[in-house]
């Protein structure tokens, strides 16, 4: 049977798996801020402190994933994971550990760093999809994995929703680490280990020789990655405390980009890879990421949130995908090595960004908007 078919299902429900707690828990962590009783800035800082445990996660199992297999590290990963949840659970439930907030707080930060060690293998699932990827389904094998983050847009505010009545340190979070569980037997007792990689772990294991071309690629990745971080760790603030949206109203900024994503990768995006080239796709990218986070920075309507925020999935998941392959093809034999740098400097980006983020909504919540269009702007005129 081929590896593709009967895989790349697989490998896309563990990315799904692995990433649905956050999905779950993105409406309710400004809440979740205001409960440990320290200022709303530690939200992105929280987020700079998920993608430290990112990046040192890569250092740790980047080349493991190459010397001993993909899904022995992705077993690895997950199992962080578990641990990271189960740790924050600890954290937020004051009836099990008498402890001071203060202290508790600390717990909620650390279960967040093993949370992103876990989240280093998110390179591992590149590596594994270029594994099983032809140069002709590359880019649309990519960019599925921005409809899995689609998908837990949409399913982890309805999990939110159902349960989150009942109390989100017990009904929420514990729907996170069953997730977390059932993504890790998943993992342990039907996911292959791609054929093409098998071969390549028998072979002589030699140093990766960079190529200018290379380096341009990883630093398009990087500053893209510096640029889009003000999303991911400051607009679901920025929405609690600007526009006062609930943790409701921020689930459904949630489903939008869910529906927004889902659609664009499985109905449009191959009339995208049709039409324009992997350049052309980034350049294009760029620019909507530039004119999006603009428009949110300047926007001052709560309606028109949900109008913006249907932008971003459309960038992101035409660079992602368009960046992700040029890299692969670039990358020769030595694909699942230049992955994981790629992960890496997005890891190294999603470090520095969320500390500036936090630093700078002090003087206003949306000067990191601007700031990372101006990034966009900049990257679209190279």
């Amino acid at each position: 049977m081929n590896i593709l078919k009967s895989s790349l299902p697989l490998i896309l429900i563990t990315a799904f798996l692995d990433i649905l707690g956050m999905g779950i828990l993105i409406p309710i962590l400004p809440d979740i801020i205001i409960h440990f009783g320290v200022n709303e800035s530690w939200n992105p800082y929280s987020q700079w402190i998920y993608s430290i445990g990112m990046f040192i996660g890569w250092l740790l199992f980047g080349r493991l994933s190459d010397r001993f297999g993909r899904k022995n590290l992705l077993v690895v990963t997950s199992a962080f994971n578990l641990i990271g949840y189960v740790i924050v659970w600890l954290a937020l439930s004051t009836s099990l550990l008498s402890l001071p907030l203060s202290l508790m707080f600390l717990i909620f930060l650390a279960g967040r760093m093993i949370w992103g060690l876990g989240g280093s293998g998110y390179g591992v699932v590149q590596a594994y999809i270029a594994d099983i990827s032809t140069s002709e389904n590359r880019a649309k094998n990519m960019g599925m994995i921005g409809a899995m983050f689609g998908l837990w847009f949409l399913v982890g505010p309805a999990i939110w929703g159902l349960l989150g009545r009942y109390g989100w340190t017990q009904s929420v979070l514990l729907a996170c680490i069953f997730a977390i569980a059932l993504n890790f037997l998943l993992i342990v007792f039907l996911l292959p280990e791609p054929k093409k990689h098998q071969k390549e772990m028998m072979k002589e294991n030699t140093p990766f020789r960079f190529t200018s071309l290379t380096i341009t690629l990883l630093g398009l990745s990087f500053w893209a990655s510096l640029a889009f971080s003000s999303v991911q760790s400051g607009m679901w603030q920025v929405t609690h405390d600007v526009f006062g949206f609930s943790a409701d109203q921020i689930g459904y900024t949630m489903v939008v980009v869910g529906l927004v994503a889902i659609i664009y990768q499985w109905a449009l995006m191959k009339y995208v890879r049709a039409y324009f080239s992997e350049i052309e796709m980034v350049r294009w990218a760029l620019l909507v990421m530039m004119i999006s986070l603009g428009f949110f920075a300047i926007n001052t309507s709560p309606i028109l949130v949900y109008v913006i925020v249907g932008l971003f999935p459309l960038a992101m998941g035409t660079f992602q995908p368009g960046i992700n392959s040029l890299i692969a093809s670039k990358a020769g034999k030595e694909v699942w090595k230049v992955m994981g740098y790629n992960t890496s400097v997005t890891s190294i980006a999603g470090i520095i960004w969320p500390f500036i983020v936090g630093t700078l909504y002090h003087r206003g919540p949306m000067i990191p908007f601007v700031a990372s269009s101006v990034f966009a702007f900049l990257m679209f005129l190279v």
